[in-house]
C-alpha cells in the first residue's frame, strides 16, 4: 500500500468545534504557521432530495441513457482514523504545550485510493469517486443523458489523457457524442456543424439550481466568515452571468459527502472547450463552467483564474486557440478551430467531519446553441493550506 501521509512543515494545525451552531473554529495547517480560517456558523446544505422535481435530475446517481448510468455493486467503507489532534474532546483545541496539533508531529494522511472506472459507465467512477471500500459519496445529474459521458482521450495527442485511472468524466451544454464529429475545413464558426445543439427543455434562466448562487457576496469569505452563505463566496460568476442573463441548455454533475476527518482540502482536475470561441472570444456573452463548493469555509464558484473570471471563454487559461485548424490536441474533434483550456487543478480547503455539496455544472449564457464541454477527473482529498480555492495549470 502506498504511504499518502504528508507532513506539514512547522503547523499550526486544525482547531475545530465542527457542528457548533454559532461557531466553527479553524485555524488551518499552514506551511508558513499562519491560520488562514475563519468563525462562522453551519451553512445550510441542499440535498439531492431538494431537486428532485427539476428537469432531468436524478438522485443517488442513477444517470442514464448514452452508456452513462452508474455502478451497482458500489460497497460501503471508510478511510483512515484521524491523524488531527482535534482536542481533549470538549471541543476545545490542542495548544502547543499539551503535544497537540502545534508540534511537528501533526499530520495530515490522504485516504488511500485505487482507480475503480476501467469498464465502468458511471461518470463519478471515472472522476475517481465510489470506489469499493473507500469514502461513498451520494450522487445526482442534471441534463439529458447525451450531454453526460466518458472519455478515455480527445484529439491527436497525449495532452487529454486521464488523471487518473483509465476514463474521466465529460459534461457540455451539447451532446457528447459530438465530440468525435470533425469540424469540416471553412466551417463557418458563427453557425459551427458540430457541438452546435439545442439540448430542449434544461433551461432554468435567470436562476441556477440550489444551491448555486449567482450574487456576488459583499467582501472576502476567507477574512469575513458572516457572509458564507450569502452568495457566491468568489465574486466571479454575477458580472458575467448578468451581462448574459439567462443560463440554457444546463447540466450538471452533483455529489455530497461527509469530509474525512484528517484532510483539510479538496482537488479536482478539468479542462473546458467551447466552439463560442472565435466569435465570442472577448465578449460577456459565452458559455461558462462553474465548479461550485457549499461547505462551512466557502460557498461559491472555486473554478477560476487568478484575475477573477470563471471559467469561460475570458479565463487566462485559455492556452489552445486553433485559429488555423491545424492544432494536432483538436484533431479529429469538433473542437477544430475553435478554443480550450489545458488540465487544470482547483483546490479548496474544507472542513474536517464536515457535511459538503460539490458541483460540476456548465451552460450556454444567453442561447441555447454554440456549445462548450468539460472533462472532469482526479478528484481527491488533501492536505494543502488554502484560504482562497485556487486553480493552476497542471504542470
Amino acid at each position: 500500500m502506498i504511504d499518502r501521509t504528508r507532513r506539514l512543515a512547522r503547523p499550526t494545525c486544525l482547531i475545530a468545534s465542527v457542528g457548533a451552531p454559532a461557531i466553527a473554529t479553524m485555524l488551518a495547517c499552514s506551511a508558513d504557521g499562519i491560520g488562514r480560517g475563519g468563525v462562522g456558523g453551519s451553512v445550510g446544505i441542499a440535498s439531492a432530495a431538494d431537486d428532485a422535481g427539476a428537469p432531468g435530475s436524478s438522485s443517488g446517481g442513477e444517470d442514464s441513457s448514452a452508456g452513462v448510468g452508474t455502478d451497482d455493486d458500489v460497497t460501503g467503507g471508510g478511510g483512515p482514523g484521524p491523524k488531527f489532534d482535534l482536542g481533549d474532546g470538549d471541543g476545545s483545541g490542542a495548544s502547543p504545550d499539551d503535544g497537540g496539533c502545534g508540534t511537528a508531529d501533526c499530520e495530515c494522511t490522504i485516504p488511500d485510493h485505487v482507480p475503480c472506472d476501467a469498464g465502468t459507465t458511471d461518470p463519478f467512477r471515472a472522476m475517481g469517486l465510489n470506489c469499493p471500500g473507500e469514502l461513498q459519496v451520494q450522487t445526482s445529474s442534471q441534463g439529458p443523458g447525451g450531454a453526460i459521458g466518458l472519455r478515455s482521450a480527445f484529439g491527436g495527442t497525449n495532452t487529454f489523457a486521464p488523471r487518473e485511472g483509465s476514463l474521466y468524466a465529460v459534461i457540455g451544454s451539447g451532446l457528447v457524442a459530438d465530440l468525435d464529429l470533425t469540424t469540416p475545413n471553412g466551417d463557418s464558426n458563427a453557425f459551427p456543424t458540430h457541438c452546435n445543439d439545442d439540448l430542449g427543455n434544461y433551461d432554468p434562466g435567470g436562476t441556477l439550481p440550489a444551491p448555486i448562487q449567482t450574487e456576488d457576496v459583499g467582501g472576502d469569505c476567507s477574512t469575513n466568515a458572516a457572509l458564507i452563505g450569502t452568495g457566491d463566496c468568489s465574486n466571479t460568476i454575477h458580472e458575467q452571468f448578468s451581462q448574459g442573463g439567462s443560463a440554457e441548455d444546463y447540466v450538471e454533475l452533483r455529489f455530497e459527502v461527509d469530509v474525512p476527518p484528517d484532510v483539510i482540502s479538496l482537488s479536482y482536475d478539468f479542462a473546458f472547450f467551447s466552439v463560442e470561441y472565435p466569435v465570442y472570444f472577448g465578449s460577456q456573452f459565452n458559455d461558462m463552467y462553474i465548479g461550485w463548493l457549499e461547505s462551512e469555509l466557502w460557498t461559491g464558484n472555486v473554478s477560476f483564474d487568478a484575475m477573477g473570471n470563471p471559467i469561460s471563454l475570458n479565463a487566462g487559461f485559455l492556452q489552445y486557440k486553433d485559429d488555423g485548424g491545424n492544432a494536432p490536441e483538436f484533431s479529429g474533434t469538433c473542437m477544430r478551430q475553435h478554443a480550450g483550456t489545458d488540465w487544470l487543478t482547483t483546490t479548496a480547503g474544507v472542513m474536517p467531519g464536515e457535511h459538503i455539496t460539490v458541483a460540476f455544472a456548465i451552460f450556454d449564457l444567453s442561447d441555447s446553441i454554440l456549445d462548450s464541454y468539460a472533462f472532469i477527473d482526479n478528484f481527491g482529498w488533501g492536505c494543502d493550506p488554502t484560504g482562497v480555492p485556487s486553480t493552476e495549470p497542471e504542470g
